[in-house]
């Protein structure tokens, strides 16, 4: 057990000491717990969350965590519970809309962050949160959202064997989440992730 926190604790150190990409803004941002049935994925930290010291700290936060509350999960207990990783772990800079979408290169250098928490912690769950972070588990080529949201998958990811339920990014640039198709699909994700046994059993529900 030791030596698992302190390989953990390592891990943390690598991550936030990290500097490969050299268009990437900031500094590392991570939401690693020591211990992790679930594991989230977001996109890359956005210009707030550096100062915050987490992921999803500002806006699109507050829409995902009014997400995650309509099916009884509190911020702070998810936050407790849930491995929050991200594509990127560094603000990607902004874009002439939203932010600046990371580049292969960039998912590739971080990718080994990624792959270390899921062969760590072997989540029987992994929430990905956005058409980037939804990219790293899909495996069937191009897709859209309405192929996706809504419906849960099963895969090995990083030699583990998974299950994977996507949500739309929360950002308020993300018209989709805001038509019938977007609201009705995002219900049902947050359906099935209220029923997948180890959201159950982690929050009580």
């Amino acid at each position: 057990m030791k030596n698992r926190k302190l390989e953990y604790s390592n891990h943390i150190n690598h991550l936030l000491s990290c500097r490969k990409c050299p268009k990437m803004e900031g500094n590392p941002v991570h939401g690693c717990v020591p211990s992790a049935r679930i594991i989230s994925l977001g996109q890359a930290p956005g210009v707030h969350e550096e100062r915050f010291g987490k992921p999803f700290a500002y806006t699109a936060g507050k829409t995902l965590f009014g997400w995650f509350k309509k099916i009884g999960i509190e911020e702070e207990t998810f936050r407790t519970k849930v491995n929050m990783s991200a594509v990127c772990r560094c603000f990607p800079g902004k874009a002439k809309s939203g932010d600046r979408k990371p580049d292969s290169d960039e998912v590739s250098n971080c990718s080994e962050f990624l792959e270390f928490e899921v062969r760590y912690h072997k989540p029987e769950l992994i929430i990905p949160i956005g058409k980037l972070a939804i990219d790293q588990l899909f495996e069937m080529g191009k897709y859209k959202l309405e192929d996706v949201v809504g419906q849960r998958f099963t895969r090995e990811f990083h030699g583990v064997n998974v299950d994977w339920i996507p949500l739309p990014h929360p950002s308020g640039l993300n018209v989709w989440n805001h038509t019938e198709i977007g609201k009705k699909l995002i219900e049902q994700a947050l359906n099935k992730l209220k029923k997948h046994p180890v959201i159950r059993e982690e929050f009580s529900l």
